[in-house]
């Protein structure tokens, strides 16, 4: 039998050692792993982009245009009211997703999580037009709403309103609060609570200065999401609020689809868009990379 050198072996177990599988890839393994994914958001998404901003950039004047989203009376309150009621929506819904995803996280009775996880979830699962028209039921004038309102002895014009607007896009953006704030308290131990209250402090005194502190980011970065998505509602404005709460999603369809200004439109929609990025990138200075 032919004895293999020992320089051999120790080469052989060495490349073995190499060849060994790691889970942890390479730059150009994980490169081509994404590049599907970085094909699809440069096709669908940034490509897109550019494209509102060269539209918006062209002629002799490029600047007037961005100019006149702020200086025509229309565009100037389309986009002061959707930031304003986006605002209204984002403080509303951070705070009732929070309360939603603590309850979440530190109840014990089976029945009420599974009720609360029910829902959450099951708007998510609706059409945006069957949410929309459950609000316009429960807002018109005939509705159950004002119905207890007139047995009360008054009554109250809730439709086609900047509060039917609030209420229809907080309805339908509430789930996306509380699934990503109940993420972002996960980490929360209820124990850090007990400890508190044995040292003295009352039970709000103890969520207050312990649980609200730890998810402060998490809730900023909710709240961010909320907003950013809020300002490109199109639909439910339309619906429920009426050509007086006109958003600039629905300012930019009239002046594609009515006026055929399509600069114009891509201008309005380049602000847009410079506003969701200031949010989200104020939203990362606040609560960090991470």
């Amino acid at each position: 039998m032919t004895a293999i050198p020992v320089h051999r072996a120790r080469d052989s177990a060495a490349l073995r050692r190499k060849r060994a599988w790691s889970i942890r890839a390479s730059w150009w393994q994980g490169l081509l792993l994404a590049l599907p994914m970085i094909a699809m958001l440069a096709m669908l998404v940034l490509y897109p982009l550019i494209l509102v901003f060269i539209e918006a950039s062209s002629g002799a004047a490029p600047l007037e245009r961005y100019l006149d989203v702020f200086r025509d009376p229309a565009s100037l309150r389309a986009l002061t009211t959707t930031i304003a009621d986006s605002l209204i929506v984002t403080v509303l819904v951070g705070i009732g997703a929070f309360a939603v995803a603590w309850t979440l996280h530190i109840t014990r009775r089976h029945w009420l999580r599974t009720l609360l996880w029910v829902v959450t979830l099951v708007p998510m699962f609706l059409g945006v037009v069957v949410k929309n028209y459950a609000i316009y039921i429960l807002l018109s004038s005939n509705g159950p709403i004002n119905a207890v309102l007139e047995a009360m002895g008054g009554s109250v014009a809730l439709l086609y309103t900047d509060a039917a607007v609030v209420i229809g896009i907080g309805y339908s953006l509430l789930p996306y609060g509380i699934l990503s704030t109940y993420a972002a308290i996960g980490h929360i131990k209820s124990g850090l609570l007990t400890a508190a209250e044995s040292m003295g402090a009352t039970r709000l005194t103890a969520f207050w200065t312990v649980a609200v502190p730890m998810a402060r980011n998490g809730l900023l970065a909710s709240m961010a999401l909320v907003f950013v998505l809020s300002i490109g509602f199109y639909v439910t404005p339309i619906l429920l609020g009426g050509p007086r709460t006109a958003f600039v999603a629905t300012y930019i369809s009239q002046q594609i689809n009515a006026r055929y200004d399509f600069p114009a439109a891509a201008a309005s929609a380049a602000v847009l868009l410079v506003v969701a990025v200031v949010v989200v990138g104020s939203a990362l200075l606040m609560v960090g990379g991470r």
